[in-house]
């Protein structure tokens, strides 16, 4: 052991702890004097002796000699290691020499090691780095300084990358570095490699394969951040190890709900059922052992888990939603009832809505699906089906306008384009049956906005083409009028669907060559035609 003593001079000098004075309260302890020390008695000793550090040595025999080898340890945290260079003499005499020489040089790391730690105690992170780099300079092999430098950076909030390459260079002199693979699965997690995290992370709880409260912390940990699936096999042993403590338990539940490993996550959820105060006061809990249960295809044990949830958690909307949707042979009761109870519940709304659909009573489907979207704007697709509704409705400007908030609301661009797409193709179909200016007007509408959401050869050869065919329309109707008006109305809705036309049948001319060149001709026909109708019927324009 040893300790930090200021000289007159006021220079750092050390004062190594002999193993008389360890003797000494090995005896005044009651304890034999060959008593093999275990951690708990060295640092009781460090206390008694006031010892800073210690050096965990050990001795073999090698080819030629005897090998020196061990670490050295901070008393105030054992897992502060510091790998001491191997010595190897013919003597133990001579190994000794050369083994104390380099305990000599890595203690010259300390002194700035014990000011950084000291001023990011201040909260002086700055200052910590330089006093730690100063260290690493002393001693280049450095694993103690190198420790601090790393939580260094991380207070100054500096990049993950530059924290692991410093836990990086502490695992290259000691690869069972705790504080280092700590640090570099931290920051491994941060910069989302999470293969390579979750590898650390095991790494770590290898350190200790006694202590569970590390083992928990590294699950939670692989879990937080996207390593489930490498979790499982981990707590599956920790399970097998300690089969009745309730927080393995807990985490085996956890990890294979998120893995969707339906049986484990049953076989964990009834012991938590029948042993956890917690999870029993938790309503998410029955949800999610009842999702587990419905798949693991026990539906009666699904439905009696949400019945003695509703009973539990008489507000809870989310699990009577949840009841009525699987017990649908008795939607008809069930539905309106919870309507009753929670009548500002999205679920449920949704639910009676798709009811309602079923049977075929679009009008009042569509009226709880508005009100189920206006709760939770956010529902998966709901502005979607409320858009099909109305357009199955008749109701193709309300349907537009439903499409426009899907995007406002965050919904797949590409999928809303391709419904739109899909719309307005069959509504530009029925006006080339029709031939009326407002049949194609509306056809336009929907492609024109699916092209704008998402743009493609089809979308723009479309719009093209419709607006070509609301142009033609127009133009033929405007010669039968016998209203100058009108007639002028239409051919200038015809002259101004040309321009239109032109652009979006270029655009589709890679994927429709010989559909776009027709089309593109007979608008070059229409063009001077238009002309001659502007003149003829309004002839007070410029």
């Amino acid at each position: 052991m040893g300790r930090q003593r200021r000289a007159p001079a006021r220079s750092l000098r050390v004062e190594v702890i002999d193993g008389g004075d360890i003797e000494d309260q090995l005896v005044r302890g009651g304890f034999d004097p060959d008593t093999t020390l275990s951690m708990n008695l060295i640092q009781t000793l460090g206390r008694y002796l006031r010892a800073d550090d210690f050096v965990l040595g050990h001795v073999s025999r090698a080819a030629h000699g005897l090998r020196l080898s061990g670490d050295l340890v901070l008393m105030r945290d054992e897992k502060l290691r510091q790998p001491i260079p191997e010595a190897v003499a013919p003597k133990l005499d001579s190994a000794a020499k050369i083994f104390a020489a380099a305990i000599a040089a890595a203690r010259m790391q300390l002194i700035p090691e014990r000011r950084c730690e000291n001023a990011m105690n201040a909260m002086d992170a700055d200052h910590a780095i330089v006093e730690a780099r100063a260290a690493v300079e002393r001693y280049p092999r450095s694993t103690i300084a190198r420790t601090c430098l790393m939580r260094a950076l991380r207070q100054a909030g500096q990049s993950a990358a530059e924290v692991l390459s410093v836990a990086q260079a502490v695992l290259a002199i000691d690869s069972t570095s705790v504080h280092a693979l700590e640090g570099a699965a931290l920051a491994l997690d941060s910069l989302k490699r999470r293969g390579e995290a979750a590898t650390m992370w095991l790494r770590l709880a290898r350190t200790d394969t006694a202590n569970l409260d590390l083992a928990l912390r590294v699950t939670d940990a692989l879990v937080r951040d996207g390593n489930a699936k490498r979790a499982e096999p981990f707590i599956a042993h920790l399970e097998a190890a300690h089969p009745k403590d309730i927080r393995v338990v807990r985490e085996a539940w956890r990890i294979a709900f998120v893995n969707q490993s339906w049986t484990q996550a049953v076989a964990a959820g009834e012991i938590l059922l029948a042993r956890d105060s917690i999870a029993r006061a938790d309503s998410a809990f029955y949800l999610h052992l009842a999702t587990a249960y419905h798949a693991v295809s026990k539906p009666y044990r699904a439905i009696e888990m949400l019945a003695h949830g509703v009973s539990t958690f008489p507000h809870d909307g989310q699990m009577y939603a949840l009841y009525a949707q699987y017990i649908k042979a008795e939607a008809d009761t069930v539905i309106p009832r919870g309507l009753a109870l929670f009548p500002r519940s999205a679920e449920l709304l949704a639910l009676n809505a798709n009811a309602l659909r079923a049977k075929n009573d679009l009008a009042a489907s569509l009226d709880a699906l508005r009100r189920a979207v206006a709760l939770d704007p956010t529902m998966t697709h709901g502005y979607l089906v409320v858009a099909q509704l109305e357009m199955e409705l008749g109701q193709p400007d309300s349907a537009l306008i439903a499409l426009h908030q899907s995007v406002a609301r965050g919904e797949d661009s590409a999928l809303v384009a391709q419904f739109a797409l899909a719309k307005g193709n069959a509504l530009y179909d029925t006006a080339t049956g029709t031939k009326t200016p407002t049949d194609f007007s509306r056809a336009l509408q929907f492609l024109t906005f699916a092209d704008t959401v998402h743009a493609s050869p089809q979308s723009s050869f479309l719009v093209g083409a419709a607006a070509l065919g609301a142009a033609q329309s127009a133009l033929t109707q405007a010669t039968k009028l016998t209203d100058k008006a009108e007639s002028c109305r239409l051919a200038q809705l015809g002259a101004d669907m040309l321009p239109l036309a032109r652009t979006g049948l270029q655009g589709g001319q890679v994927a429709f060559a010989d559909e776009a060149a027709r089309s593109l001709d007979y608008v070059d026909q229409l063009d001077p035609y238009a002309g001659k109708e502007l003149a003829a019927y309004c002839p007070k324009l410029p």
